[in-house]
């Protein structure tokens, strides 16, 4: 039942990076391991030092708020870490994100699924992952907006910042309809909708 979970992501990722023409696997190991081993890092510090069992609560902004915490947490310091020390030029490091959060979250997201009470049920195992792919791919496509837009005015930067923002608030605001049982069909609605769009949209729309 788990396959789904423990498979989706690494397999998206592995597609989107064979179906480009600059950057290969080999090209993108450096990002690809880093993403695993913090992945690993920060599932075995939540397990011994923290209570990773959700608490939902009675509104939406109650559930996504500490929620959200998933997603805008690892994804900003993650990213800025490897972009701050990184050697690489602004291109590569643009392109990194995505299999950088990709394998962190082929990692973090099975086990946060699994640390759960509903990680038998078919949202958890089957739509979360979508989602988390849905975010991914439109936060990296943030981030490469910023990186084209470096050095040039100061509100195309703050754009970039927005659009990566609201990227990240997608999973827990999506999840947060799903708690919400009276709303639960749209966050399915959402979630499959959206994954069309967020692949459409990275591989024709965040040209390099």
């Amino acid at each position: 039942m788990h396959f789904f979970l423990l498979l989706f992501i690494p397999a998206l990722m592995a597609c989107v990076i064979a179906t480009d023409s600059k950057y290969n696997l080999k090209k993108l190991s450096p990002p690809i391991f880093l993403g695993f081993f913090a992945g690993i890092i920060v599932s075995a510090f939540i397990e011994f030092f923290v209570n990773s069992e959700t608490i939902p609560g009675s509104s939406f902004f109650s559930i996504m708020l500490p929620m959200s915490t998933g997603t805008l947490l690892p994804s900003i310091i993650l990213s800025a870490l490897f972009i701050f020390f990184s050697k690489d030029d602004n291109e590569y490091k643009a392109y990194s994100i995505l299999p950088l959060l990709g394998a962190f979250y082929s990692i973090y997201t099975p086990y946060m699924t699994l640390a759960q009470g509903e990680k038998d049920s078919f949202f958890m195992n089957f739509t979360s992952p979508l989602i988390y792919i849905e975010t991914i791919l439109f936060f990296s496509c943030a981030v490469k907006h910023g990186f084209r837009n470096f050095g040039d005015r100061k509100g195309k930067i703050a754009v970039s910042a927005v659009l990566g923002i609201a990227a990240l608030l997608i999973q827990p605001s999506i999840h947060a309809l799903w708690y919400l049982h009276s709303t639960a069909k749209a966050a399915y609605a959402i979630a499959f909708l959206l994954l069309p769009s967020s692949i459409f949209v990275y591989k024709f729309f965040c040209k390099r």
